[in-house]
């Protein structure tokens, strides 16, 4: 039986012509295809996909709310959103709706891989923080402000739930009593142990996981920058650019208008010269 991921194909095309897209997610994928005339909600109960395609030519309103109802149901699978329509105002819809990429169809070879390389990376990451917690001991005599130190525990397994955390809240307010709370430690006791398990504040953390998702919106060409930087978090858009400017040493603006993957690669990676802490004063502009 195959232990790859599965995709759900939802196929609210009129024409019948693009196999070759299918094609290529089936090399990263357990693809099963589905018409949209049938029951979505029974075939996603069904399939237990992990990822859920939404294959358009030119979308209607009652197929695009199709998508969002979806999303609105299952939150937690990742949805990816094809249509041939190239519309700014289809993107924006698309962003706001949650949708975890938008592409435009016909499909560059970069583009899919990108696309494919993301999907495989963030579920890989999904799969890692839902492995099994060791229980703790009732008679542990480990004084309470250590206990994260236990034998045996994998400290990047504790911080998972405060991962995953991020990953669903990232666009609100991320609360670093919460993120502790849902690990069972003190806000004390994550902040140290995400320093000496990544090498980077929680705070920090957070603002390179909004930048790297800026990025990937900022990738398509109909992305509007305003858009994009309240959808992961930003709700100041000259913050956003100082901030975004911090990590990757352009503007937005710059990053839309070029090509540069390489910077999004280490973003998350520790980097002793861009701590957030100083992106309030910088005195640089977008």
């Amino acid at each position: 039986m195959s232990d790859r991921y599965r995709l759900l194909w939802v196929d609210f095309k009129i024409s019948t012509k693009d196999a070759e897209t299918i094609g290529g997610f089936g090399e990263s994928f357990d693809i099963h295809e589905h018409r949209a005339i049938h029951s979505l909600d029974r075939e996603i109960e069904v399939v237990a996909p992990d990822v859920i395609c939404f294959d358009y030519d030119f979308p209607t309103k009652a197929s695009l709310k199709s998508l969002q109802e979806a999303k609105q149901k299952h939150a937690g699978i990742p949805m990816l959103m094809l249509t041939v329509q190239h519309s700014e105002a289809l993107a924006v819809w698309a962003f706001r709706s949650r949708v975890w990429d938008y592409l435009v169809k016909p499909i560059s070879n970069d583009e899919l891989r990108r696309c494919l390389n993301g999907l495989c990376d963030m579920l890989e990451l999904r799969a890692a923080q839902k492995a099994p917690r060791a229980a703790a001991s009732h008679s542990s005599l480990i004084p309470e402000d250590n206990r994260w130190r236990g034998a045996g525990e994998n400290s990047s397994t504790v911080l998972a739930p405060a991962i995953e955390y991020v990953e669903s809240n990232f666009r609100d307010r991320v609360s670093s009593t919460e993120a502790a709370r849902l690990c069972n430690l003190t806000t004390f006791q994550l902040s140290r142990m995400f320093k000496e398990t990544y090498n980077l504040t929680f705070q920090d953390y957070i603002m390179r996981f909004r930048i790297r998702e800026a990025c990937r919106l900022l990738q398509n060409p109909a992305a509007d920058i305003g858009d994009v930087g309240s959808l992961v978090g930003f709700n100041d858009p000259s913050y956003f650019a100082r901030v975004f400017r911090r990590y990757l040493h352009c503007s937005p603006s710059q990053f839309h208008s070029g090509h540069h993957d390489e910077l999004v690669q280490d973003l998350l990676s520790p980097d002793d010269d861009h701590q957030i802490g100083d992106v309030g004063t910088s005195s640089q502009q977008n």
